[in-house]
């Protein structure tokens, strides 16, 4: 069973948006099953750095849409990206080195990211994005 499913809830109707977070999603269970199935760490380690790429590419996508049409908190939003970075780059560096594993709070953390980041944070931009013309 996913970790995440994919429901009107999380759309932003913002389809290039709504169709990132649903590839993040798919990231994230991915790597939920291969935590579930027992995997050796280095194919989790290399679905973790692919989901990382994936979210940095999310993240300058979602940016260049605030530059773009002057969203009022691009900044605030910005520096959400920076922290989500630096949590995640922290976990990544951690695994590099042998200090981490990938384990059911790690996959919580990111659901509970996934989850407010869309759920709140992406939902403040929606209206906005839309009224200028984003699709």
């Amino acid at each position: 069973m996913p970790l995440i499913e994919w429901s009107e809830h999380y759309s932003t109707h913002i389809p290039s948006i709504d169709e990132q977070h649903k590839k993040l999603i798919n990231m994230i269970n991915t790597l939920n099953e291969a935590l579930e199935a027992g995997n050796p760490q280095s194919v989790m380690q290399d679905i973790f750095d692919a989901l990382i790429v994936y979210t940095m590419t999310h993240f300058t996508y979602e940016e260049k849409l605030f530059e773009k049409h002057q969203y009022a908190r691009d900044q605030q939003h910005r520096d959400e990206h920076r922290n989500l970075t630096t949590q995640i780059k922290k976990l990544q560096q951690k695994m590099n080195q042998g200090d981490f594993m990938i384990s059911i709070e790690v996959m919580a953390f990111l659901k509970d990211w996934l989850d407010n980041h869309i759920l709140k944070s992406d939902m403040a931009y929606a209206d906005y994005l839309i009224q200028h013309g984003v699709k």
